[in-house]
């Protein structure tokens, strides 16, 4: 018995031992690497090295459990984050290994790279996860090291790199500035690799909706529990409904939600759609965004900013991120096709109309939703309400805090 669909499965027929899934965002890579585990394995555990963003949320022991249940099996497994790769991985020599968000490792001369290495030497066999496997041959150097090819970068370097002057003020040093019998590498890195976008798995659902969940940060229990809180030396004090209410909301879980974000921008090319509540998410997340060096598009109250209709269908690596009150409606995002629910709206109907901007008649692209949600906060409360049709209004407020 297997839960993977015919495209998904097709994937994993033609993968081997080891190997590298370059797989579009919601192609089920996920579930695609707990099944290949299962088909090779032979007796040994498994251990998901991942982004510690993944190990919060829970994500990978939710996908297990539903394999166990489909397959009436019990998988034994240790999970790793990528931050704690270089200290931790002589611990598990044998193991085999899913490498979720290869990016994070590709680097050879970095410490969580070069530990990645030594743990796939030692592990008997390991699948590589990504979206964006490379964006020039340096970036794919510990692949190749990793699957045997080279012996080091320098080999690497040797064998393919042609390097020209970089100044870096009165230094100067050599950088790749092309690739020599790129052939060689296109033949050797097919060898270990497959590549689908998103539109090969066409039997997928059309849209996906993920909630992905957060613990309630020391901000949100504090103001819960006394009213106040002190920020940058200032006490705070939420003393009637209304400031009670958008604190609550506000301080939910801004740290994991923003760094949950770049984990997802950072490993696609794809459209990003966000809707967001505050100005100050606004603030941070155009802050990330620049880091990221994404194109970004905005709709707000002071801003309407979005991509033409001849830009629309080669564009690729922004983000559109839109307030619920602005770009809930009368407005078409089908360039997008991941969009986040950041914090969540009281209003039914502004929910209802966001869910539309990318998921409307005639979009050809597979959309995700991500609504975050932070649990045991005033958030699972108003996912409650919008899960009911209702809009989440003071009276539900009063009743969630006992007011």
């Amino acid at each position: 018995m297997t839960i993977l669909y015919p495209t998904q499965q097709s994937v994993l027929d033609g993968a081997k031992s080891s190997y590298l899934y370059n797989l579009g965002t919601s192609s089920g890579k996920t579930l695609i690497s707990i099944y290949h585990y299962l088909k090779h394995y032979q007796g040994e555990p498994l251990l998901i090295v991942q982004p510690p963003q993944k190990l919060k949320t829970g994500e990978w022991a939710d996908e297990i459990d539903v394999v166990e249940k489909a397959e009436g099996i019990t998988i034994r497994y240790d999970q790793l984050s990528v931050g704690m790769l270089a200290k931790k991985w002589q611990e598990f020599k044998g193991y085999f290994v899913i490498f979720d968000e290869a990016h994070l490792i590709k680097t050879p001369t970095s410490k969580r790279g070069k530990a990645a290495l030594h743990l796939s030497k030692v592990s008997s066999d390991f699948v590589l996860l990504t979206a964006t496997a490379a964006a020039t041959w340096e970036d794919t150097i510990n692949y190749f090291l990793m699957f045997g090819f080279y012996k080091n970068k320098t080999q690497f370097f040797k064998e393919h790199a042609i390097l020209g002057d970089m100044y870096l003020g009165n230094r100067v040093i050599k950088k790749p500035v092309d690739w020599k019998e790129q052939d060689d590498l296109k033949r050797k890195f097919n060898s270990f690799s497959i590549k689908k976008e998103t539109t090969y798995f066409v039997d997928l659902p059309d849209t996906q909706i993920k909630d992905v969940t957060f613990k309630s940060s020391r901000e949100y229990n504090t103001i819960l529990k006394d009213r106040v809180l002190e920020i940058d030396d200032e006490m705070l004090l939420f003393d009637t409904q209304p400031k009670l209410q958008s604190a609550l909301r506000y301080y939910a879980n801004q740290k994991d939600k923003l760094s949950y974000t770049e984990m997802l921008a950072d490993g696609t090319d794809e459209n990003i759609l966000i809707f967001y509540q505050y100005t100050k998410e606004r603030d941070k997340l155009l802050q990330l965004l620049k880091k990221l060096k994404k194109k970004v598009f905005e709709v707000n109250g002071q801003n309407f900013h979005l991509p033409t209709k001849e830009e629309r269908p080669d564009l690729k690596n922004s983000v559109t991120i839109c307030q619920y009150q602005s770009g809930s409606a009368a407005i078409e995002l089908q360039y997008c096709n991941q969009v986040i629910f950041y914090t969540p709206t009281y209003s039914y109907i502004d929910y209802t109309q966001a869910m539309g901007r990318a998921v409307r008649h005639g979009n050809k692209n597979k959309v995700t939703i991500y609504r975050y949600q932070t649990n045991k906060t005033i958030e699972t409360a108003i996912y409650g309400a919008l899960k009911n049709k209702r809009d989440f209004t003071e009276e539900l407020f009063r009743k969630e805090l006992k007011l």
